[in-house]
């Protein structure tokens, strides 16, 4: 047994020893001297102080004569604060101020030789800059010269130009007052013509009037002959005479009548209007010009706008009332009476107007009040013709029998008539436009010269309608559109029947009229006034 427990416990010795030894193989240095190297550490940087405060204490007064070359040694950064701290401050602060001394001095060093590359490049790059900035230079002073070389060539080519054109233009000039004069003498020529034309004219009526008075004299006489018996030798002998006169002379009141009466396609239509920049007060106190002015504007004292008139100043005198612009024919209230502005005496004639239109309305008072003064509009109606109107509608409701108010608006309302702004109307030169799109100055298909535009609010007309009078006879427009049919001798739609037209559900807001030379035009063949 003890033999056995011998052996076993030599097995475990074995093994205790393999173990340790295995674990001091694994071992490094510094598991196994790690605590000895620290200590060694420390001893020697605790010598090395106490060297270093030997050495500093023992040449304290030569430190601090050498203090600038001596205090960023290792020895010495310590030390500072004990060797060569100032008045007023600490031997620690002073100790750590040296420190920051040293190591931004110790670092300046080492960064400027770091970045020397980096100063390097950068030296480089401003280089190769001030080289692309001096290229550049070069090519603006080249784009320069190049564009004041450009310069001077297209002055010198328009120089030239200008001493081409400048003489051309001086024979332009030269054409254009030959043309000039030309066009002014035969002007006068055509103005000469046409004043003996009118003398002539004048004259033939004169003689023409003189002879009818004779004659209505010897015919006056002759009847009396003729009462009396034993004078009817002298009768007989009277009316052969008067026969022989007034047969030449019927044939020569026909020939003034039917081939010298041109004046219709010679005259221009009286016109009634104002300047386009004439001021109306609105309902709301505003001021608008009349040019500006829209169909169904309130004008002041609730004067609705029912229709605006534009036509050619042509033709008319204009007339200078108080700073309003009118022609001369326009009819004006002065002291209960109605005259044309010319016969106002506050007006003043213009002897030079250039604006080439004028401008006028339709109210529904038929009234236009500017500056306190009492304008007729466009239709001129006052006075006794409101009156006619009147009875015109009284009689259109049954003589009045029913309660009926008459207003100025109902002229308007029951007798105003336009056409749709669709209808066609055919010109002179083959064409065709729409009546919402003529203009002044067109000519029509029949040599009718348009001389103005009438725009109309088809919104407060009693009706609108589609008229039929007969296989493409067909229009639209207001109640009382005025024109003359052979076939059936009526001259206005409020004429028609109820099988010529149809009432429009749908109203037009605008409808819109012509005015002619000849005081008609054509429509679908019709000829309207």
């Amino acid at each position: 047994m003890n033999i056995i427990h011998l052996l076993y416990m030599d097995n475990i010795n074995d093994e205790s020893y393999i173990n340790i030894k295995k674990m001091y193989d694994n071992l490094n240095y510094f598991d196994q001297y790690g605590s000895s190297l620290v200590l060694f550490i420390l001893i020697t940087i605790a010598l090395f102080i106490l060297c270093s405060y030997c050495f500093v204490m023992i040449n304290v007064q030569p430190i601090k004569d050498d203090w600038i070359n001596q205090r960023c040694k290792p020895a010495i950064i310590p030390f500072a604060g004990l060797i060569n701290a100032p008045e007023g401050m600490s031997s620690t602060d002073f100790t750590k101020a040296n420190f920051d001394y040293c190591t931004q001095n110790i670092v300046k060093d080492i960064t400027g030789s770091a970045v020397q590359p980096l100063t390097f490049i950068t030296s480089l790059l401003n280089k190769l800059f001030d080289e692309i900035k001096q290229a550049l230079n070069g090519i603006r002073e080249m784009v320069n010269k190049i564009r004041l070389k450009i310069q001077a060539t297209a002055q010198e080519i328009m120089g030239r130009i200008i001493n081409i054109t400048i003489p051309l233009q001086q024979i332009i000039i030269g054409l254009k007052d030959v043309l000039a004069k030309v066009q002014g003498t035969m002007t006068a020529g055509l103005f000469t013509l046409l004043g003996s034309y009118y003398t002539l004219k004048s004259l033939m009526g004169a003689i023409a009037q003189f002879i009818v008075t004779i004659l209505i004299a010897l015919a006056v006489m002759i009847a009396l002959l003729w009462i009396i018996p034993f004078t009817w030798g002298a009768a007989a002998i009277n009316t052969a005479t008067f026969v022989a006169i007034s047969i030449p002379m019927a044939l020569i009141l026909t020939f003034m009548t039917k081939t010298l009466k041109v004046q219709s396609d010679l005259s221009i239509p009286s016109i009634k209007c104002f300047d386009k920049n004439t001021l109306l007060k609105m309902n709301d106190g505003s001021e608008k010009t009349i040019f500006d002015i829209e169909v169904g504007d309130i004008l002041h004292n609730n004067n609705e706008v029912t229709s605006k008139i534009k036509v050619i100043t042509a033709g008319s005198e204009i007339y200078d009332l108080n700073g309003i612009i009118v022609s001369n024919s326009h009819i004006i209230q002065y002291k209960d009476k109605w005259l044309p502005v010319s016969e106002h005496p506050e007006s003043k004639k213009i002897e030079s107007y250039n604006e080439p239109f004028l401008y006028c309305l339709n109210t529904t008072s038929k009234v236009i009040i500017i500056k306190d003064y009492c304008f007729t509009d466009w239709d001129e109606i006052y006075n006794n013709d409101i009156i006619k109107f009147k009875t015109l509608l009284c009689v259109k409701f049954n003589n009045c029998k029913q309660k009926y108010t008459f207003t100025t608006n109902d002229i308007h309302k029951y007798f105003d008539g336009g056409f749709i702004g669709s209808i066609p109307i055919k010109l002179k030169n083959g064409t065709t436009k729409i009546i919402q799109n003529i203009e002044v100055g067109d000519i029509l298909e029949n040599n009718e010269k348009v001389y103005g535009l009438v725009e109309i609010n088809g919104k407060n007309i009693d009706e609108q309608c589609v008229y039929y009078l007969g296989k493409n006879r067909r229009f639209e427009g207001g109640c009382n559109l005025c024109f003359y049919d052979e076939s059936i001798q009526i001259l206005t739609t409020l004429d028609l029947d109820e099988n010529n037209k149809q009432l429009k559900t749908i109203k037009e807001n605008k409808l819109y009229h012509l005015l002619t030379d000849k005081k008609s035009f054509y429509i679908n063949d019709i000829n309207f006034l």
